[in-house]
């Protein structure tokens, strides 16, 4: 029987927590498609994400290990966000919160979209879920799951 995660809203209480998992999440991704990670440069642009945004915090127990955040819009539910700890990821908690995320979009008879860094390994999981890559340059991927 598969451990499924409690999802639960955000807090301004759980801001220490999104950022230090952005950085654990995004450091490999970061320094393989652009050379470099500035902790303070990243940390600061993921503080000011999490300020304006909505999150969503996934935990097993009482212990936070993932994150998302999304935006609807009037065409299209975009991910903003999807991060998991790097030493809970490829077991199934990513797709059970994408998976959250592509039943929101279907019930609103909406498009999921995101935009991501190339290079980012969790593309493997956008496409078994079922986007396909709408556009791409030489640092971005923008993906899109039909409503």
């Amino acid at each position: 029987m598969a451990v499924l995660l409690q999802v639960r809203a955000a807090t301004h209480d759980d801001t220490p927590f999104l950022v230090h998992l952005a950085c654990e999440a995004y450091r490999d991704v970061v320094t393989r498609q652009f050379g470099s990670w500035n902790e303070r440069e990243q940390s600061t642009r993921f503080a000011a994400k999490v300020a304006r945004l909505p999150f969503e915090v996934g935990q097993l127990a009482d212990r936070p290990i993932a994150a998302l955040s999304s935006s609807v819009h009037a065409d299209h539910v975009f991910l903003n966000e999807l991060l998991v700890l790097p030493e809970f990821q490829n077991r199934g908690f990513g797709s059970e919160l994408l998976g959250l995320e592509i039943q929101r979009a279907l019930q609103l008879g909406l498009p999921l979209r995101l935009h991501t860094l190339r290079r980012n390994r969790a593309l493997r999981l956008f496409e078994r879920h079922g986007l396909i890559v709408t556009a791409q340059g030489e640092v971005f991927i923008d993906m899109e799951r039909a409503g």
